[in-house]
């Protein structure tokens, strides 16, 4: 049977390789759009809850809430001639209107000079009765320009209005001055370097992202801004890549997480030579100095390393705190008699323990409970089937059951200009999941807005206890009919499994 599945999948692959590409989806009630489930109930049917759209095209990259309002962060595309892009912030009230927004560009802020660069928004944190927002400044990725080089950025701003709160940030490197901001250093000089995640407790604000070939973790005054510490990580090799994409905050530990091609130490100094493959990475720190706990993984550190490229996208913890879970993307060899396939690039979700790193679960397997049993989204490559899907958003509901949204059925185009943001994929279906804690899914849907490219990017509980996830697409919705990408919130459930 699986050796079945094998050549099946082989066959559909090649199929969808020679012809066109991409997922399409049955009716549904999306307006604009479908979506085809799999898997048992218990979600309810996702429905379009807002769109935002703005300038030449949108992107929402993260969500939180507080249980009455939902909180999105992303970029809008400029309407000027150089299309550059704004870091933006909505919030949104349970019927899903904009109460309020903000607009978080470089040129708006004192002394800067004017200078039309991009701007993004990663990541958002509720705490304390502020929100916090990080991302990128002033970059310059896709101009000739050598007046800036992209900065991290942690905002931190009264959710009621989404104003700035003053006494926060509002330093002048490196030419910023605007209150309620607070701008970084870079990993190198020159380097873009993005704050990419984001956790706050009482005692500070922590920043994880990369710049180069290096990531980093910074603590930052939570009233003032100021960055207290940092840690390093990677190696300066011109073919490492070390990127740290999710940061959380518990009881004094800070789990750090995310993907490298070298292994490091505690230090974040390597220890070996630069692969060819990409590791996902967890790190167990100690909130007040950035030290490694020693029995967590092996001296500190947990690698997990799977058949192909491995990256760790999000981290959450159980109810209870024993459980660390852990979602990305990694590969799978399927073998039967003679016939053996590496299948790399596939959504997966692990479940380890929080003191250890020890693994106790992974899940989806392949084939029995994989999301779907096409082949189109894969490239054939030297007898490797190499695919884009991926989780990007893990949460868990007030029922202790995982919320799970990313994208599936994807073809890398091209290599993606913005890190985070999956411009160089196309054909994507977003897809929404429930699971419980041992990998028994409750609910599976994609969604397809008229053969357009769907990306989901975040998730969470919200109002009314229903589940939303933020993404974008290409395709028709909301009336807006162009191919320009348009941040969507889709809302799920809620049920009582």
């Amino acid at each position: 049977m699986r050796k079945v599945f094998i050549l099946a999948l082989l066959m559909l692959t090649l199929s969808a390789f020679l012809t066109a590409c991409g997922g399409g989806g049955t009716a549904s009630s999306l307006s604009g759009g479908g979506s085809g489930g799999g898997g048992g109930g218990g979600a309810g049917q996702g429905e379009a809850f807002a769109l935002l759209y703005e300038g030449n095209g949108t992107k929402a990259l993260a969500v939180v809430s507080d249980g009455t309002s939902l909180y999105v962060a992303g970029f809008r595309q400029g309407t000027y001639d150089d299309g550059l892009q704004d870091a933006m912030v909505w919030k949104l009230d349970d019927q899903g209107g904009v109460v309020a927004q903000r607009r978080i560009g470089s040129e708006l802020m004192p002394d800067y000079g004017g200078v039309r660069v991009n701007d993004r928004a990663y990541a958002l944190a509720l705490h304390g009765g502020y929100l916090y927002v990080a991302g990128y400044l002033a970059g310059c990725d896709d101009t000739n320009q050598d007046t800036c080089g992209g900065y991290p950025f942690v905002a931190k701003l009264n959710p009621s209005d989404l104003s700035y709160v003053n006494g926060f940030g509002g330093n002048s490197y490196p030419g910023f001055s605007q209150p309620g901001v607070a701008v970084l250093y870079q990993t190198s000089l020159y380097e873009p370097t993005y704050a990419y995640a984001l956790a706050v407790d009482d005692s500070g604000v922590y920043v994880g992202g990369f710049g180069g070939t290096k990531g980093f973790v910074a603590v930052l005054d939570p009233n003032y801004g100021q960055e207290l510490r940092r840690l390093v990580l990677g190696s300066n090799d011109a073919q490492a890549k070390t990127h740290v994409e999710a940061v959380l905050v518990r009881d004094g530990s800070l789990y750090v997480a995310g993907h490298t091609n070298v292994p490091f130490d505690c230090q974040g100094t390597p220890t070996g030579s630069v692969g060819q493959q990409t590791m996902g990475f967890i790190m167990k720190l100690s909130t007040s100095n950035l030290d490694c706990d020693e029995g967590f993984g092996q001296g500190g550190i947990l690698y997990i390393q799977t058949a192909g490229d491995t990256e760790i996208l999000s981290i959450a913890l159980s109810q209870d705190g024993t459980r660390l879970l852990a979602a990305g993307f990694g590969g799978e060899v399927v073998a039967e008699g003679d016939v053996s396939l590496a299948v790399m690039g596939l959504a997966r979700a692990w479940v380890l323990d929080s003191a250890t790193g020890q693994e106790i679960d992974s899940f989806p397997s392949l084939p029995d409970d994989y999301f779907y049993t096409q082949g189109g989204n894969c490239q054939l490559v030297h007898g490797n089937l190499l695919c884009a899907d991926r989780v990007r958003g893990l949460r868990l509901a007030s029922d202790g059951n995982l919320l799970l949204v990313g994208h599936v059925k994807g073809l890398v185009q091209a290599q993606d200009r913005f890190p985070g943001t999956e411009d160089g994929l196309t054909g994507s279906n977003l897809f929404f999941a429930r699971y419980r804690m041992d990998g028994t899914r409750l609910a599976y849907e994609e969604v397809d807005f008229g053969g357009g490219t769907e990306l989901g990017f975040g998730v969470v509980q919200g109002p009314g206890g229903y589940y939303y996830a933020v993404g974008s697409t290409t395709g028709p919705v909301g009336g807006v009919t162009n191919t320009n990408p348009k941040a969507i919130v889709l809302r799920f459930g809620p049920t009582s499994h």
